[in-house]
């Protein structure tokens, strides 16, 4: 008998986790798996013993599988009750103590969940490893696949001889098979989490160190180990686990430290115990700027925090995810500042990538609490978002701010050694932190975790005879979200003179209510400018006054600190976003600006703006004129600059912005011939990139391009770009053949599919493309009901036509929102954040032409 994933809901409401939960305890499941090299799927037989509180009641496991060849209950073959990914077990077959033992076949996965198979197309090797956050374990094998059911597992596993098999823990015996293979047995683990085991197979190549008695290893495919450095890898891990373990005054608590780049990872990585799993895409085969390396290594602190918060102690139910990914979240960023080389750095980033991205995800009209109902793990694989990483984290930032940084960590630690190995919610980690730092936090709790949205504070000041008569900090929050909050933050003033702003001081304000007066600045000389947030503690929007505005147009290079140029940056695009300044002005400031700046975090935050502005936010009549003044900014700074990670930035915002098939030509001649500059080159991922558009816009012999880059590049990257090329072309029967396969193609991974996708839209080929808009509405519906979410959204990402906002799209959009059902959350949130998004543009658009 076997289990279609598509029928019925694959997923676990909370009621019915609870319900569970409360009956079952003492789980433990013994694995065995036997893989063999080029086959399409596998075998296994899972031992699962629990107790049950109340037998007769019955419960289930949940398992999608391809195949059930025997099922055991209590040691008697029983009929199978295999249904909506569920493997029902009859009262009447149950103790207090039980055994069940399901021997089973299963395909692998290609959607970066489950059991995932990657052949790689340099050298034909094959490559598995496992992704189950949050309810995909079940996909592996039979299992209790909720958070607050904790299980031991011994795992072991049949696998060729020349594959490295990864998991949780260490290898305890190793036996050769009569056919060669090798037989693995692991130490069996403590208790952990369903979502928390790991198997990584394959020829992996590995790197060792140790820290301390703890071994530490890295692995990556063998076609990327020639790209892999691996001492900085092991330098910010060292460093990593020295600083948590003696924040947390507790020590790393598993046996080992792994570390696996995999490919095709849908996700930046995953803290699976022991075993933590990377995308390749920080396995950096093209030169790497300092920022990529800054943020590669914020990736692997957020990770390693993960094995305190989230594998040692885990949350009970998915409403509490935030508990996990806003605490590693900010730990990592404490770690980057105070245990790296990349302490400068470390606050400006978390501004520019996770606090910027909360922002923006807490205007949405999908916006959510950061700890609130999540009633099923649908809604828990919707909710990895800006909130519960980004907004959690930065509402942390302040928390510790309020509490002070040594309540915070005497509170930590009480919550380690209080919850070691088990489940907690929120009213727990409260606790904690209220027995070390002696505050009540439940009011605080009720504001900043417990509602959503985002709060504006705005400077409301009055100057007369060269002195400042009133001084207000003026607090405002949406209709839809009206709830006011306490923020604590400061107020710096700037003066000025000749050489420039000066910061005069930083004035320390408790904001509360719609209205706070700041009396220590009433009767003070009147400053040049204000900025309401100065240390970036509060989580807040920040409204410039019209005497900072003009200022800071007129003198922002001049500010002495990166960091508050950073925030005015920040200021000013969300300015952008509201339409309270216009985006060809945003675009006139950069291009006046960004010449003079001398950080390479604000220069990269302020392009990145600048592009999506000139392709979204503008009218299309200056959207052409525009990106051909980015275009030729972005050529002058890169035979300017001397630093080249600026060249790398600078290169890669002339590629982006090079619009017209003149300048494409113009890239592709120096592509060709050479840049001219001293030790610096496109690199293959430019070079893939102008390829794709010289092909997009029909420039004459972009075949043969294609045909040298494949040739030049055979790796999997490659092979996804070639993919995209090919997609990009200006030709009827390519893109219909294309679109057929996104809807037809089960069979390719999801990583080659959406790379395919990723090269169908193109601006410039609108009248060819214009029937696939009616298409994509056509056809949206049946493929979420039909098709796995992680590729229903991926879909959905890529295709939905993000870059027209009409009225067609607009009331589509609409239209279709209006007849969802309660079923289809999954899509309905995918089309509610793009409709805000895509009416966002087009306001930005009609605000710039007025």
């Amino acid at each position: 008998m076997s289990s279609d994933p598509s029928a019925g809901l694959n997923l676990l409401t909370e009621a019915e986790a609870q319900a569970r939960g409360a009956q079952i305890a003492n789980a433990a499941y013994e694995l065995s798996l036997s893989l063999q090299l080029g086959r399409p799927d596998y075998e296994g037989t899972a031992v699962v013993r629990f107790a049950h509180a109340d037998p007769t009641a019955g419960t289930f496991l949940d398992f999608t599988g391809k195949e059930i060849l025997r099922l055991e209950v209590n040691g008697a073959e029983v009929e199978q009750r295999w249904e909506r990914n569920r493997l029902l077990l009859d009262g009447a077959l149950l103790a207090e103590q039980n055994e069940v033992r399901i021997r089973y076949r299963n395909d692998y996965d290609h959607v970066g969940a489950g059991l995932h198979q990657f052949v790689d197309p340099e050298d034909g090797a094959e490559y598995l490893y496992t992704h189950f956050e949050p309810f995909d374990a079940h996909r592996l094998f039979p299992c209790f696949d909720q958070p607050d059911i904790k299980a031991t597992y011994a795992l072991e596993v049949v696998a060729p001889s020349e594959w490295q098999v990864v998991g949780n823990y260490p290898v305890a015996s190793e036996e050769a098979e009569a056919d060669g293979r090798v037989r693995r047995t692991y130490v069996e683990t403590p208790r952990l989490s369903s979502y928390l085991l790991a198997l990584v197979a394959g020829p992996y190549e590995h790197f060792e160190d140790r820290w301390g008695d703890t071994p530490l290893r890295v692995y990556c495919r063998s076609s990327l180990a020639k790209h892999f450095d691996p001492d900085e890898f092991f330098e910010v891990t060292k460093q990593g686990l020295t600083f948590f373990s003696e924040f947390f005054d507790y020590p790393y608590p598993f046996d080992k430290y792994d570390q696996v780049f995999v490919p095709e990872f849908n996700m930046g990585a995953m803290e699976n115990v022991g075993c933590i799993t990377f995308s390749e895409r920080m396995v950096f085969r093209d030169p790497p700027t300092e920022i990529q390396r800054l943020n590669r290594a914020e990736v692997v602190l957020h990770e390693m925090a993960h094995m305190w918060f989230g594998d040692l102690v885990t949350m009970r139910w998915w409403n509490d995810l935030w508990l996990n990914e806003s605490f590693a979240t900010y730990m990592a960023y404490l770690a980057l500042e105070q245990a790296t080389r990349f302490s400068p750095s470390a606050w400006a980033a978390f501004h520019s990538r996770m606090k910027a991205w909360a922002y923006e995800q807490d205007q949405l009209p999908t916006t959510h609490p950061i700890s609130g109902d999540v009633p099923d793990t649908d809604a828990t694989f919707l909710n990895f978002d800006g909130i519960t990483y980004g907004k959690g984290a930065s509402v942390l930032k302040q928390l510790v701010a309020f509490l002070g940084p040594e309540g915070f960590q005497r509170g930590m630690q009480d919550y380690f050694q209080t919850h070691a190995w088990g489940n907690t919610t929120l009213d727990d980690f409260l606790a904690a932190l209220e027995r070390g730092s002696g505050r009540e936090l439940q009011r605080w709790s009720e504001l900043w975790l417990e509602t959503a949205g985002v709060n504006t504070l705005a400077t409301d000041w009055s100057v007369a005879d060269g002195e400042v008569r009133s001084f207000r900090i003026m607090q405002s929050a949406p209709d839809e979200h009206p709830t006011l909050r306490p923020h604590r933050t400061e107020v710096a003033v700037f003066d000025s003179d000749a050489s420039g702003p000066a910061l005069r001081s930083a004035v320390a304000v408790d904001v509360n209510g719609p209205e706070t007066v700041v009396e220590e600045l009433v009767g003070a000389g009147a400053p040049a400018a204000v900025f309401p947030n100065h240390a970036d503690h509060a989580f807040a929007k920040l409204a410039l006054d019209e005497r900072t505005l003009a200022f800071v147009q007129d003198r922002l290079e001049q500010f002495e600190q990166p960091f508050q140029r950073l925030l005015f940056w920040h200021s000013l695009w969300d300015m952008v976003r509201d339409q309270q300044f216009k985006a060809q002005d945003y675009l006139a400031l950069a291009r006046e600006k960004l010449p003079l700046e001398g950080s390479l975090e604000i220069t990269q935050t302020v392009i990145g703006n600048a592009l999506y502005a000139q392709g979204r936010y503008l009218p299309e009549e200056q959207r052409l004129p525009l990106a051909a003044q980015l275009f030729q900014l972005s050529q002058e700074q890169l035979f300017a600059t001397q630093d080249q990670d600026f060249r790398i930035v600078w290169a890669r915002t002339l590629i982006g912005a090079a619009q017209e098939p003149e300048r494409i030509e113009r890239l592709l001649a120096l592509t060709d011939e050479g840049t001219g500059i001293d030790g610096f080159e496109f690199d293959q991922d430019m070079r893939w990139t102008l390829v794709t558009k010289a092909m997009a816009y029909g420039i004459e012999g972009a075949a043969g391009r294609l045909e040298a880059e494949t040739e030049r590049d055979g790796s999997d990257r490659g092979t996804r770009a070639v993919e995209r090329t090919r997609t990009s072309q200006p030709n009827a029967e390519v893109k219909a053949a294309a679109w057929r396969r996104f809807l037809e193609d089960e069979e390719s991974s999801l990583h080659i599919l959406t790379a395919s996708m990723a090269g169908f839209w193109w601006l410039h080929q609108g009248e060819l493309l214009a029937p696939y808009v009616g298409d994509f509405f056509g056809s949206i519906e049946d493929l979420f009901a039909t098709r796995d979410k992680e590729f229903a959204t991926r879909y959905f990402g890529t295709l939905y036509p993000s870059h027209l906002p009409t009225e067609e799209v607009i009331g589509r959009s609409r239209e279709l929102i209006g007849a969802l059902g309660e079923d289809d959350k999954v899509l309905a949130r995918n089309l509610r954040e793009a409709l805000d998004e895509l009416q966002r543009a087009k306001a930005c658009r009609d605000y710039a032409a007025s």
